[in-house]
C-alpha cells in the first residue's frame, strides 16, 4: 500500500511539473511573437542572377564532360556583400572552383528581421550540362 501511495504521489508531482513546461496559454503564446525574416535577394530577381551567372561564369580550360548541379551557400552580411562561399554539392574541383568565384563577386538586397537588416544564407544553383553553364534543358534530379 505504501508502494502505491508513493507512486501516485510520484505521478502527480511529474503532471504539475509538466504542466508548468508546457503551458500553452494565449498570454505566452503573445509574449513570443516572431519577427518575419525575409532571406537575401538578389538585385534584378532570378532572371538577373541568371544573366550575372552566364555573363561571369568562364569554362575551365580543362572541360569534363559531366552533367548535374553545382550549389553554393552564400553568407551574404547586413550591407550586402559575401562573406563566405561554400559547395554545398559538387561536381567538379575545377568547376567548384569557379562558382564560388563567381559567387563572391555577387552584390544582394540584405536580409531582414522585422525592420533591422541582418545576416542570411541563400543558395545558388548552377545548372551544368555537358561540362558547361546551361539553364535549358538540365533534367531535373533529385536533391
Amino acid at each position: 500500500m505504501r508502494h502505491f501511495i508513493l507512486l501516485l504521489f510520484l505521478l502527480l508531482t511529474a503532471s504539475a511539473k509538466a504542466q508548468f513546461f508546457f503551458d500553452f496559454s494565449p498570454r505566452q503564446q503573445t509574449e513570443q511573437r516572431r519577427e518575419r525574416v525575409t532571406p537575401p535577394q538578389y538585385k534584378g530577381g532570378e532572371e538577373a542572377v541568371k544573366a550575372y551567372l552566364l555573363k561571369n561564369f568562364k569554362q575551365p580550360k580543362q572541360r569534363e564532360k559531366v552533367d548535374g548541379r553545382i550549389v553554393v551557400a552564400v553568407i551574404v552580411n547586413a550591407k550586402g556583400n559575401v562573406e563566405n562561399a561554400q559547395v554545398v554539392r559538387s561536381l567538379t574541383k575545377s568547376l567548384d572552383a569557379e562558382a564560388v568565384r563567381v559567387c563572391k563577386k555577387m552584390k544582394f538586397k540584405p536580409a531582414t528581421s522585422g525592420k533591422e537588416k541582418v545576416r542570411g544564407r541563400v543558395d545558388i544553383t548552377f545548372p551544368i550540362r555537358n561540362g558547361r553553364l546551361s539553364f535549358f534543358d538540365l533534367p531535373t534530379t533529385e536533391v
